[in-house]
């Protein structure tokens, strides 16, 4: 398991070819040059889908080419400033013909996006993939595979690691200040607001048909949490509700997630609670732990001191998420490890559904 800046540790697309296969800026493809804009298709056009195509029209370096929804539900028209006047189409096939559409950009239905990566990766297309990614972790390794065999791009854009809360932790984790891990809590208790289920095809509608709460906010937690322990898990505990598909929706889950013996993480969501709790990442390590914005280090007299945590450099996010697609597009980096990430994510995902319809823990050992 890398750290969260492996993925953009290789400085050069000979590199990059290098290591994970895909071809360099000079062995054909649709690699962009620097300098050049990055000309991108959007296909499934949720919530999710339109909140990229605002940011995107936003920076000068995206050209958004097209759109496409081959489920009938999504929106007819892109926003704008730069994406309003954008062809929309509703097969697959006609926005991949493309010419003029070097990377894809797959957010829509959860349960489509697997079979609409192995479609744009065979058409010779890169493609940046919205959180989850898929519907499981066989279906994340197909897709792996697929770009490994085409010589395509393919990455898991990390849109889920930009709160200011998550980068405080990472930041205090990566200067060594709790020493080893041994212990991670998260806690987010509240209410959420009902996502519409009936009337017009609104983007709330879009969002409650298309993506599944658990896989959701489990993605996002999960992915977070290796990226604190920089390890891989080994076990997984889980209580998922409703413990039955026929059962109304809703997002409650718990998972107890061990990694070497004695190592081990717990996440607490329940955001069907009128009680509101928000913990952010509480950790324990070696020298000391951290919550709340402080750091606990014990003294030498055996009182526990603390003290602020230093905050975050800055208000933007450490990962500039559209900065890992021009990169993919340009093949100035090597997006094999946001792919295997992602299986190690879905794989702990996959493990606490079976955990919890059986009430046992399921084992992640071997991890392939």
């Amino acid at each position: 398991m890398g750290s969260p800046t492996d993925s953009q540790a290789s400085s050069s697309a000979a590199a990059s070819a290098g290591s994970s296969g895909a071809p360099g800026p000079l062995a054909g493809g649709n690699l962009c040059g620097v300098g050049t804009r990055v000309r991108v298709g959007l296909l499934g056009l949720d919530r999710a889908s339109q909140f990229h195509a605002e940011r995107l029209s936003l920076r000068p370096e995206f050209e958004i080419v097209a759109g496409c929804e081959p489920t009938g539900d999504g929106p007819r028209r892109l926003p704008a400033p730069r994406a309003a006047d954008c062809t929309i189409y509703s097969r697959v096939e006609d926005l991949l013909a493309r010419a003029d559409i070097d990377t894809v950009l797959i957010a829509g239905s959860t349960e489509h996006r697997a079979l609409w990566t192995l479609q744009a990766l065979e058409a010779n297309k890169h493609v940046a993939l919205d959180v989850p990614p898929c519907e499981n972790a066989g279906q994340m390794h197909q897709l792996s595979a697929a770009a490994r065999r085409t010589g395509r791009q393919l990455s898991i854009l990390p849109t889920r690691r930009g709160s200011s809360e998550f980068r405080a932790a990472l930041q205090i984790v990566q200067g060594d200040q709790l020493g080893p891990l041994y212990s991670a809590r998260l806690l987010s208790w509240g209410k959420a607001v009902p996502q519409a289920t009936s009337g017009s095809l609104s983007a709330s509608g879009a969002m409650a048909r298309e993506v599944d709460p658990f896989a959701f906010f489990a993605y996002q937690y999960v992915d977070q949490l290796l990226q604190l322990f920089a390890a891989r898990p080994r076990s997984v505990f889980g209580r998922v509700l409703p413990p039955s598909t026929n059962e109304p929706a809703v997002t409650a889950f718990t998972l107890a997630i061990g990694f070497e013996p004695g190592i081990d993480a717990l996440i607490d969501v329940n955001l069907e609670s009128g009680a509101v709790l928000q913990t952010g990442w509480m950790l324990a390590g070696a020298r000391g732990s951290y919550g709340g914005g402080r750091i606990y280090l014990p003294e030498a007299s055996g009182e526990i001191s603390d003290a602020p945590a230093p905050a975050p450099p800055t208000d933007l996010p450490e990962i500039d998420v559209y900065g890992e697609l021009v990169a993919l597009a340009r093949g100035a980096c090597n997006h094999a490890d946001s792919a295997e990430e992602a299986e190690i994510v879905m794989r702990v995902i996959d493990a606490a559904r079976e955990s919890s319809r059986t009430g046992q823990t399921v084992s992640l050992d071997p991890l392939a």
